[in-house]
């Protein structure tokens, strides 16, 4: 009877090998990403129409912040060649901390599915109830309170004294 070979078969993603995963990779890894994002953000916002007559276009705020994520990309990237510290510090993709960074990311991408759906007010406002509620602890009528003052701010900031459109969606 034939046997296999004993060893793992491998694949292009061993660089994520999660038992032998340092600060020092994390680094890399996230600096890539967020160039890789930065990049099709500029490549985007390159599209949209120029300035007209000395006032800037749609896209030039875009290319501001993605150019200053590369850069702050880049020097992660520095300092952490610089830093021998990191090489051996183990990152815990199980702990507490990184739960609520999972935790908050799913909540993000939740609401940004269901923003254009419900509509700012009632989504944010939920968001930021939830957010403040497992963040902080505090009692839920504080948390009700500081999310509607901060929506109905945001809300009228933007849809009054700056003129930006945002009623859409089913609830506003």
């Amino acid at each position: 009877m034939y046997q296999y070979p004993s060893h793992n078969i491998r694949c292009g993603l061993d660089f994520l090998n999660l038992k032998d995963f340092t600060m020092r990779k994390a680094n890399f890894i996230a600096s890539g990403v967020f160039i890789a994002f930065a990049i099709f953000i500029i490549t985007i916002s390159s599209q949209y129409p120029p300035s007209n007559h000395g006032v800037p276009g749609p896209g030039m705020f875009p290319i501001i912040i993605a150019s200053l994520i590369i850069v702050s990309a880049i020097a992660l990237v520095v300092v952490t060649v610089k830093s021998s510290a990191l090489k051996d510090t183990q990152v815990d993709l199980k702990s507490k901390n990184i739960i609520n960074v999972y935790i908050t990311m799913t909540g993000l991408i939740i609401y940004l599915v269901l923003l254009p759906l419900l509509g700012f007010v009632s989504t944010t406002f939920v968001m930021l109830l939830l957010y403040l509620k497992w963040y902080s602890k505090r009692a839920w009528w504080k948390c009700v309170t500081i999310s509607l003052v901060f929506t109905l701010a945001i809300f009228f900031l933007f849809g009054t004294v700056l003129n930006v459109p945002i009623r859409f969606g089913l609830l506003i």
